[in-house]
């Protein structure tokens, strides 16, 4: 059986630094939609650490969230 994938949509996440609480790490996130489905990560990166300079927390991670369809082929 073979299967077929259909990239739906696309998102970019910034996961920030929020301080310790105890010894738990605090992470807050940004998160930007309607990213385009081929994007290249190389320039999703960049636009993330771009888009980080400008948040008031320092930046932990880059997440590219991808949302698909499976179909099965026939």
């Amino acid at each position: 059986m073979a299967v077929t994938e259909i990239k739906d949509s696309a998102k970019l996440k910034l996961e920030l630094d929020g301080g310790m609480d105890g010894d738990k790490q605090i992470v807050k996130s940004k998160t930007y939609s309607k990213l385009k489905v081929d994007a290249a990560n190389e320039n999703v990166y960049g636009v993330a650490k771009s888009l980080s300079g400008l948040q008031e927390l320092p930046l932990l991670k880059v997440k590219k969230v991808e949302e698909v369809e499976l179909l099965e082929e026939i």
